[in-house]
Formats: C-alpha cells, sequence, structure tokens
C-alpha cells in the first residue's frame, strides 16, 4: 500500500479534458484536438472521478477540450463537481456559446473562458475557422446578458504580439471581466509551425513592456500565465491578477497543487505537459492511488536544484522558480530542467 504525500500536495485545481472532439482547426493547438480519443471516460466514470477528487480537497474542475460544449452531457458533468462542493469551470473556444447561453447560464459555472487572440482576421486565422470571432464575441455577449462572469485566454505569439493593446480594448468592450496571457508553445501542431507562430526569448522584453503598459491603464483582472516569465524586474506586477496587486512565481505545481486528466482518464500534473509525464490511468488504478504513490510526480514533489540543467542550475532563483514553466521548458528544449524563456536570462 502507498504511503500518503504531505499535506502540502493536494490536487486543489483540476483541468479536466472532458473530450479531444474540436470544431476549430487551431494551427497553434498543443493538444491537436479534433477528434474524440478512443474510450473517453463516459459520464460516469467521470463522475467517480470527481468523487476522488472532492475527498481529497479538489476546490475546483476546469472543464477543458477539445471543445467541451461538443459532449452532450457537459451540464451532467457541471452538475457533478458543484453537487460535490467544487467550483466547476469552463473554457471554450466560443463557437457554440451563442446557441448553448440558456444552459450555461443555468449551470451555475463559476466563469467561462473564452480562447481570443486577436482581432477578427487574426484570431479566424489562428483559430481555422472563418467566423469565429464574430461567432465567440455573440456568444460572450448572450453569457454577459445573462450574468455569467467571463473571462478570456490569449496564447501570445509572433501574428499577435503586436495587437494585444487591441485586444485588451476588445475585451472591454465585448465586457470581459478577466484576461490570462500565455505563450504560444512550441508542441503540437505548432511544433512545425515554431518560427511562424512562436515568439523567441529575446522576444520576452518586449511583452513585458506591453503587459505593463496595459496594465497601467487597466481595471481588468490580467495574469500572465506560468510559461510568462521569470523573476525580471516587474515580475510581481506581471504576476498579479488585480490592479495595484503583486505576487511572484512560485515554481511549476503540476502533481503538488494542480493536476490534469486526459479525456480517456490518463493523469499527468499538467495537461500541457507530454504523454511521456503520464502518472498512469483512472482506468487502471483509483485516481486517489496515483496521486497518493510516493513515486508519483518526481519531477516536482523530489526537486532538487541538482536536477536543473544549465544556465537554470546557477540562477539566484532557482530554487523558487525551478526553470520555470515545465511544459514549455520541455517543449523548447527537450528538458523540464533548463529554459530559455527567462527574462532573467534576456534582460
Amino acid at each position: 500500500m502507498s504511503a500518503d504525500p504531505p499535506d502540502r500536495f493536494r490536487p486543489l485545481f483540476c483541468v479536466y479534458e472532458v473530450t479531444l472532439a474540436c470544431d476549430a482547426r487551431c494551427v497553434h493547438c498543443g493538444s491537436t484536438a479534433g477528434h474524440p480519443r478512443p474510450g473517453e471516460l463516459d459520464t460516469g466514470e467521470a463522475l467517480g472521478l470527481f468523487d476522488e477528487l472532492a475527498e481529497l480537497g479538489c476546490e475546483s474542475v476546469t472543464l477543458s477540450g477539445g471543445e467541451p460544449l461538443l459532449r452532450e452531457d457537459w451540464p451532467a458533468l457541471v452538475d457533478g463537481v458543484r453537487a460535490r462542493g467544487m467550483r466547476a469551470e469552463l473554457i471554450t473556444n466560443g463557437l457554440r456559446v451563442a446557441d448553448e447561453a440558456d444552459r450555461i447560464a443555468g449551470a451555475g459555472l463559476f466563469a467561462v473562458t473564452f480562447s481570443l487572440d486577436g482581432p477578427p482576421e487574426v484570431h479566424d486565422r489562428l483559430r481555422g475557422v472563418p467566423g469565429a470571432f464574430e461567432r465567440l464575441v455573440s456568444g460572450a455577449a448572450a453569457l454577459a446578458e445573462r450574468g455569467v462572469r467571463i473571462g478570456a485566454a490569449t496564447q501570445v505569439g509572433v501574428q499577435n504580439l503586436p495587437l494585444l493593446d487591441e485586444i485588451h480594448d476588445l475585451l472591454v468592450e465585448h465586457r470581459f471581466e478577466g484576461w490570462q496571457l500565455q505563450l504560444t508553445m512550441p508542441h503540437g501542431r505548432a511544433a512545425a509551425l515554431r518560427d511562424e507562430l512562436c515568439l523567441a526569448p529575446d522576444d520576452l522584453p518586449r511583452l513585458e513592456r506591453a503587459l505593463l503598459g496595459i496594465k497601467s491603464r487597466s481595471e481588468l483582472w490580467i495574469q500572465a500565465a506560468d510559461n510568462i516569465g521569470y523573476m525580471g524586474r516587474s515580475e510581481p506586477v506581471l504576476r498579479a491578477g488585480e490592479p495595484g496587486r503583486a505576487a511572484v512565481y512560485g515554481g511549476c505545481q503540476a502533481g503538488m497543487r494542480v493536476v490534469g486528466v486526459t479525456s480517456d482518464g490518463r493523469v499527468r500534473g499538467c495537461l500541457s505537459m507530454p504523454p511521456s509525464f503520464d502518472e498512469g490511468s483512472i482506468m487502471e488504478r483509483s485516481f486517489a492511488e496515483i496521486w497518493n504513490d510516493p513515486t508519483a510526480f518526481s519531477y516536482n514533489r523530489g526537486f532538487s536544484v541538482a536536477d536543473l540543467d544549465e544556465p537554470c542550475r546557477e540562477c539566484a532563483f532557482a530554487k523558487i522558480c525551478r526553470a520555470g514553466c515545465r511544459s514549455m521548458a520541455a517543449a523548447a528544449t527537450g528538458s523540464i530542467g533548463s529554459n530559455p524563456y527567462c527574462l532573467q536570462l534576456v534582460q
């Protein structure tokens, strides 16, 4: 029998990939979504997962995809999360939201996050669907009118870095309340289009300046995601969501406070990480057994600065930062111990 992990290792935040089916064809999709995976969890299996998450102290479950609204049982999944005392959130490409607005508004979601990558021409090109932007903002308006909290997540890359001010103003115009920005990572479909889509590390200071300028004039909740940073001069401002607040990146939390579950039941610390980081499948072992396995998530739970590669190993912030976003490090260098996307390196 495996020993329980220390109390500080609790799956407080779970991202559950409801399905890999998707009605968009995003050129930067890290999971190469489009068609359902073989053997995706059915409703009962998903509810069983929620039972275990709740028992382990999970506070929030985010339904992601693919496109979660393509599953006919998505309302039952939301109900299942909430009935177990956890917060339910949804990430969507927005294509179906206007048609589902009444059901979404009645589901009791804490928030709905739309993936929005630019003004119409840029967004539609990146998402691979003509008219995608107009369908997204129509859905966002429908939810805002019904009192649903809406936010946006933007993958920042070569094609939209110059447009961040314009994107911000569009979000304000369409009544979004929050905005998370993350770097487009060179994995999934984006790996083959790396130079066309992904920023280089030397672009980070430009992104930092743009974000600081926007945050200085905005009342939106705006946050740089975990793959932007780290420990630059403006780290406390970039990392904090609310105006006037401060925060500092505390290292990857995959397998410690955060967990991802794929649509077919595989457990990994973060869904952005490659399948080689799967810790097991709930179709073979219970989620609790996987989570409590003392050998699981060793790259974070058993972290040592000695595990890092250069130049991260010699950094003064190595013990805290741990080479930043593990997913970005793996995608950029093939090693989770070295991450060139660091403001410390390029400032």
